[in-house]
């Protein structure tokens, strides 16, 4: 997958797809809208796209979502939670109420997804980019949708460790900026990143104790801005890793100030590709991020929920792998070499 993914190209693929089959190309632009256009199986219900904070990338999963469902011909609607458990749960039921046929829901609490089935009652629910804690809640009629959280962090490791070795440093100090804490994905990124530079023979040392922010910009910029006045010391500060391009944008902007508008030798890697990052990347306050598809998710998220609904298999017009009730969509290495291909 070689391109940035836009609505307009969404669109088109969609109706490409729908008129003859052999109109694809093999970028996943073309296959994420064959993929939602893709079932054999007419459908003319609502789904409902309960959402935990649309932040910049649960923004644009959304509006991959709604653009998927409208080249279906699909009503499809959803509402942000704020990243409230209880929330989701309540937007669940009055879904459910008003007549939804099928769920996508990203979780705010991932430890909550029974409580979230529960809401559902018998309406089939697709967990979109955020899978339960507990799989073995997931069967049949619910299904997951996303990525390996493990696999973020460990491309983290291994383009951070290639980018230290290129700079001759085999021994650095970190800071580790991360979300929400509980949530599987802030464990696995965190984990699979120091990991990969174990394995790549870099010697990581934890500057302070790793920040909470909750994966929002603003937030870290807080945090670092806090760090630093309480002394952080930033000329041995090597590199920031955080869970996403949120918190890496605040806490650049947060290094940034506090050093004359420089970053200086500091490294710094995110998650998710969003444009903000793709920018950072691109003028050099970021040396790698890793991109989540969220057009994948948004459109299969869709395609899966129609397929539901309407009795056909979970993965019917999906070309992801399916396994264990789970439909994985890769992630995607980005430095400064191949960003130009995510624009």
């Amino acid at each position: 997958m070689k391109m940035k993914k836009t609505w307009a190209m969404l669109l088109a693929g969609a109706m490409c797809a729908g008129m003859m089959a052999g109109c694809g190309s093999t970028n996943s632009t073309t296959k994420d809208a064959g993929d939602a256009a893709a079932s054999n199986k007419s459908f003319d219900g609502k789904i409902s796209f309960i959402i935990s904070n649309k932040d910049e990338f649960q923004s644009d999963l959304d509006q991959a979502a709604k653009a998927a469902a409208e080249a279906k011909g699909v009503e499809l609607s959803s509402v942000d939670c704020a990243a409230d458990q209880d929330k989701v749960n309540e937007a669940i039921q009055a879904a459910v109420e008003n007549g939804a046929d099928a769920l996508m829901v990203i979780l705010a609490d991932d430890t909550r997804a029974a409580d979230a089935i529960e809401a559902a009652g018998d309406v089939p629910v697709v967990f979109v980019n955020r899978i339960p804690q507990d799989t073995d809640l997931l069967d049949e009629t619910h299904v997951y949708v996303g990525s390996d959280e493990h696999t973020s962090g460990v491309m983290q490791g291994e383009m951070l460790a290639e980018a230290l070795k290129a700079a001759d440093k085999k021994e650095i100090n970190y800071l580790m900026v991360q979300g929400t804490a509980g949530l599987m994905h802030t464990t696995l990124r965190s984990e699979g990143v120091l990991t990969a530079l174990k394995d790549a023979g870099i010697t990581a040392n934890a500057i302070t104790e790793p920040i909470d922010c909750g994966y929002d910009r603003s937030t870290a910029m807080q945090q670092v801005e806090a760090l630093i006045a309480g002394g952080l010391d930033l000329s041995k500060l090597d590199v920031v890793i955080a869970n996403n391009d949120a918190m890496a944008g605040g806490a650049v902007e947060a290094i940034k100030q506090a050093n004359n508008g420089e970053l200086g030798d500091i490294m710094v890697v995110g998650v998710d590709g969003t444009n903000a990052g793709l920018a950072a990347l691109t003028n050099g306050d970021m040396t790698a991020t890793v991109f989540q598809n969220a057009t994948g998710q948004g459109s299969v998220g869709v395609q899966a929920a129609i397929n539901l609904a309407s009795g056909a298999k979970v993965n019917e017009g999906i070309s992801y792998e399916l396994e264990d009730n789970c439909i994985w969509i890769p992630f995607e290495k980005i430095t400064t070499d191949n960003v130009g291909d995510y624009y």
